[in-house]
């Protein structure tokens, strides 16, 4: 959600997940930011591509659930060697 005046809000199932979505949302905000900021006509993908890539992206049976819980682990270690008194 985009709070206006506020910034962002996201939930999770779990703190990597809500980390991942709100990293992606805010990267994805970011790069609307600086396209808009070229101040010239967007070409924007087909709509085929588009509905192809979010089918791609789904869960499907099998396969790790794309929601942040690989990347963690070596987050917080990148975190633990930047300041370990995060823990405190």
């Amino acid at each position: 959600m985009i709070l206006r005046n506020h910034g962002l809000l996201v939930v999770g199932r779990t703190v990597p997940a809500a980390f991942n979505v709100l990293f992606r949302l805010e990267r994805a905000c970011q790069t609307q930011v600086m396209a808009l900021s070229c101040n010239t006509k967007l070409i924007y993908p087909p709509q085929n591509i588009l509905e192809d890539t979010y089918e791609r992206m789904l869960p499907k049976p099998g396969r790790a659930a794309r929601n942040g819980e690989l990347a963690w682990p070596a987050l917080l270690r990148k975190l633990d060697r930047a300041d370990p008194s995060y823990r405190d």
